[in-house]
This record gives structure tokens, sequence and C-alpha cells, in this order.
């Protein structure tokens, strides 16, 4: 796919899911959705995005002090004519009018706000900023810099690019197929990501060292923004999966992983 197609193809989800398609462009965006498992896949991971924001978004009436300022931009009603019986006309900025354009200012706002607190993780927690980095490769359709399912072509191409040895193991076996890899940059440090799939669903695999800041290490698998995290390390290496699976799938993904990959220093995920 090229660049432009992939615009094009991010341009009409996000008019779907906005409801700005017509009639016949809604009919023709459903068909496409029947005969395109991946734009279908696509679609969903952006309608969990919006409902994460508008879950995670507090609702707040508009301040009335903003409804009475656009109140008083509002022109007056003009009177009505002597020879015609007058009518009773509400118009469109009277008082409800005008509360429920404040109220969407406000939403507005409360949404963007919203959506940079995804953008913007909290310091300190590496994983935060991974799954922001998974939902932004995910949206821009790009899920790697690098496309092959050779680990022999995936190594080197991220060895040549970070200081970090990537562990590559071979899942295709067990579901779970290799793709591609990218770099995410945590901590100022880059770090090889191995992006692995199942079935229509994606698990992005960030390998780090040990000792960098904020790579916590825990056994539960936790959910961020509607996005599932595991995370472990080995003797050489701490370990972070981010992914849009189900927590199950993700689990078995991480035994796969872990027993292909040798031992471990932490308790598998029971």
């Amino acid at each position: 796919m090229t660049g432009r197609d992939a615009n094009e193809r991010l341009l009409r989800l996000n008019a779907a899911l906005d409801g700005e398609l017509d009639a016949m462009g809604l009919l023709a965006f459903e068909r496409e959705l029947r005969d395109d498992p991946a734009l279908a896949a696509d679609y969903d991971r952006l309608a969990a995005l919006s409902a994460a924001v508008r879950r995670h978004s507090p609702r707040e009436a508009a301040p009335q002090g903003l409804v009475s300022r656009i109140a008083a931009l509002a022109p007056p009603p003009e009177a009505p004519a002597a020879t015609i019986a007058p009518l009773r006309r509400r118009p469109w900025f009277d008082t409800g009018g005008l509360a429920m354009a404040a109220s969407f200012a406000v939403l507005g706002f409360v949404l963007g706000a919203g959506l940079m607190a995804l953008r913007a993780p909290p310091s300190g927690d590496v994983a935060h900023a991974l799954v922001s980095d998974f939902a932004r490769a995910e949206i821009a359709g790009q899920p790697f810099d690098v496309a092959s399912s050779d680990r022999h072509t995936v190594k080197p191409w991220l060895a040549g690019r970070t200081t970090v040895s990537a562990d590559i193991v071979d899942l295709a076996a067990q579901g779970f197929p290799l793709v591609g890899g990218r770099i995410a940059v945590v901590d100022r440090i880059p770090a090889p990501t191995l992006v692995y799939r199942h079935n229509e669903h994606l698990v992005a695999l960030t390998e780090m060292p040990l000792g960098l800041k904020g790579a916590r290490v825990g056994g539960a698998i936790e959910t961020f923004d509607g996005y599932h995290v595991a995370r472990w390390r080995d003797a050489n290496l701490a370990y972070i999966a981010v992914s849009d699976m189900d927590e199950t799938a993700l689990g078995e993904f991480v035994a796969a992983f872990r027993r292909a990959s040798g031992p471990a220093t932490e308790p598998a995920r029971p």
C-alpha cells in the first residue's frame, strides 16, 4: 500500500467513525469492511480508541460565564411584520441552544485533553509510552519500520540502529508469526521492537537493558487505554509486550516467547 493509499484509508476510517459518510458512502464502506478483514480490524481499533477517550474523559457542563459570553454575541431576533400574525418562533441562539453549543465546545476541549493524555503518558513508566507508541503506529498504518518474517533480516536491521542485541524467536508454529520490527526510543535509548501477528491482531515486543530507568517489571498483564501490556525479564533483558489482542492470547504469546528464548528469572504469568 502506498503512502497516499494509506492516508486515504485513514481519512475514510475517520469519516466513518465521525458519521460523516452519506448513505451511499456508508453502504460502500460497509461492503469494504466485509471484504477486507484488515480494514475491519483497523476500524475496530480506532473505535476502541475513541471509546477509551470518551470513557476516561470527564463530562463537564459549560461554565455559565461561557454561556453568557456566547449569548452576548447573538444578534437580536427580527421583529415580526405588523401585517402578519406573529408566530412564536424559537431562535436557534436561545438559552438552551447556547448551553448546548457551549457544552460541545467544552466537550471538544476535554476530548482534546484526553487525546493529549494518551499521547503524553505519565513520566516514569515506560509501558505507558510504549502503549502510546503502539496506538500511533496502528493509526498511522505503519506498525513496523522493516517488514519481514525472516528473523535473519530483522535482527541485523535492528542491530545497526540500537545498542541492544535483540532476542528474536520464530513463533509461527505457535500462531504468532514475525511480521517486522521497529525502533522505540525509551528514556532516550533506541530499543528494538519486534512485531508479531496473531490473526488480525498485533503484538509489539520491546527489549530493553535490565537497568533502564522506568523499565519496571511486573508479573500480571495490565490494561492501559484498552491495550494489554505484559512485562517480564530474563538474565539479560527486560521485555514489555503491548497488544490489542485479549489477555488470554497475550498470555499465550508471552509463554511461547519465554519457552523459545530460554529460562527466565521471573515466574510466568498464571
